[in-house]
């Protein structure tokens, strides 16, 4: 009895040792000496509110401190992974925006041993990699903030491992090209990607993300209006933004206007930068994103549809292959039906597919979805598609989804288990393998009649915004980085970020 008494004394001793050891490296991680890391997660230095005249020259520094703690916290995964070129003065936007511009214009294409060049490839699959931050990661001192932000990483990781499962078993597969576009740099994710070995593989990273721009904008700088500020308190408060609430009277939330601005700088990229790079003219390019399914038979459902496009809907700009589904009890009969529909935003957004004559049209409208107040990027399309374009989007659609959502975890939910709407839809493709792979495809049924659209959602008034998409509409001539890619100076000059920043392995 005294002996377990001890023991239980010892035990509780040794607990209560740890748990001190771990609040304290919470609240001060050891930094093992590395001059790099000049605050501590919890103490970023004071900012004095700068001048008018200063605005336009803001110097940033990146925020090792936040890579710091996501190494402590998974297992030192980052120590000699995250390595940076250390210059004697905090890099501008500028220098920032122009390096990862440099490193995703030379990034290798993966897999070019095994699957060729690109001049064959007639469909893209471009996934758009995001990550939701709750809050802020640095002038926040709750300690179970990092936590959150560590475990939507996690999150994402594990839906984006369900995607490349499901890509690498769809037939064809072998024969498009795969592009990542970032607005998170991971290690772990960044393994992820590099070990893909099935197709042909490139990774794109959006430069105005806030993981690189935390407290200045775009990101959530803290001299910007609170988002429920009050235009009376926002005047009191000078704040930046104090003129420019959208048309609720709210303020801009950075998490949230970032998921357009990705989107619309990610399609002037891979339209106007690589495939044009590549003269892949008559290319497809299929929208995913991180946590969507595919089936087994997407590729072969696409080319039919494709290749009979003229049957179908010669007049169809865009092609759908997801849907929004309550039930699935027609799902097996449907798997060969298509419907005809004017395009709306939250029916056909999943799994959307367009070439490059519709992206013309669309980019011809540049003004308007940059200036729409609405912080969603196809409700935005949306109102292009009706306010802007010689005649409204049309979409081919299938009637039973190739491309299903499961993303229970979110930018609006929190609480969720990531592989419950997975094992859904393995269950769902694998109870209806034997009718997958239909011979033709037929068109059951086509709608004329548009669903009338919901008012603008807001969270886009901010002038900064407008401006900052339109300069997105702008891509970098890549080959002129291209040239540049051996001339030792112009390197010098742009690679200020290391490509391990940006990429880490």
């Amino acid at each position: 009895m005294v002996r377990q008494k001890f023991i239980r004394c010892l035990n509780g001793v040794i607990i209560i040792s740890f748990v001190g050891f771990l609040m304290v490296n919470l609240q001060s991680p050891y930094l093992n000496a590395n001059e790099n890391f000049k605050h501590s997660l919890y103490d970023a230095p004071e900012k004095e509110p700068l001048l008018a005249s200063e605005q336009n020259d803001v110097r940033v520094e990146l925020p090792f401190h936040f890579k710091f703690f996501f190494f402590f916290l998974f297992q030192r995964e980052l120590e000699l992974e995250w390595t940076f070129r250390t210059t004697p003065l905090p890099l501008s936007k500028e220098e920032i925006v122009r390096s990862i511009e440099f490193l995703n214009a030379n990034y290798e294409i993966l897999n070019t041993d095994k699957y060729g060049q690109l001049q064959d490839v007639e469909i893209v699959l471009v996934v758009q990699v995001r990550f939701f931050f709750f809050k802020s990661h640095i002038f926040l001192k709750i300690k179970f903030t990092m936590y959150e932000e560590i475990l939507q990483v996690h999150n994402r990781i594990e839906y984006l491992k369900q995607l490349i499962s499901t890509l690498r078993d769809a037939r064809y597969i072998e024969t498009t090209l795969l592009i990542f576009s970032h607005d998170y740099s991971s290690a772990a994710i960044n393994r992820l990607i590099k070990g893909i070995n099935f197709c042909l593989v490139m990774q794109i990273f959006y430069p105005y993300n806030i993981q690189l721009f935390p407290d200045v904008f775009p990101g959530q700088d803290p001299l910007d209006c609170p988002e429920k500020a009050t235009k009376q308190e926002a005047a009191i408060l000078k704040c930046n933004n104090w003129k420019n609430s959208d048309k609720y009277g709210h303020f801009r939330v950075a998490k949230l206007t970032q998921i357009k601005h990705h989107w619309w700088w990610k399609m002037n990229y891979v339209f106007d930068g690589i495939l044009k790079q590549y003269a892949l003219k008559k290319a497809w390019v299929i929208l995913l994103e991180e946590d969507h399914y595919v089936s087994p038979d997407f590729l072969h459902v696409m080319r039919l549809i494709v290749d009979n496009k003229s049957s179908f809907c010669a007049e169809c700009q865009v092609i759908s292959l997801g849907l929004y589904l309550k039930q699935y009890n027609n799902f097996k009969t449907d798997l060969n039906r298509l419907s005809i529909h004017p395009w709306f935003s939250s029916k056909h957004n999943m799994g959307m597919a367009i070439n490059a004559d519709t992206w013309e049209l669309i980019k011809n409208c540049t003004e308007l979805f940059c200036k729409y107040d609405d912080y969603n990027w196809d409700w935005s399309l949306l109102h292009v598609s009706m306010k802007c374009l010689p005649s409204r989007l049309k979409v081919i659609a299938v009637k039973a989804p190739r491309v299903i959502h499961i993303g229970d975890c979110g930018i609006h939910t929190h609480r969720c288990a990531v592989h419950n709407a997975a094992e859904v839809a393995m269950e769902l493709f694998s109870n209806s393998a034997n009718s997958l792979f239909p011979k033709k495809m037929v068109v059951a049924e086509n709608l004329k009649r548009t669903l009338k659209p919901s008012r603008e959602n807001g969270g886009w008034g901010d002038i900064r915004d407008h401006e900052l998409c339109l300069n997105n509409s702008h891509v970098p001539n890549l080959a002129t980085y291209n040239f540049y890619l051996n001339t030792q100076t112009v390197i010098n000059n742009y690679t200020h970020i290391n490509h391990s920043l940006i990429f880490p392995v």
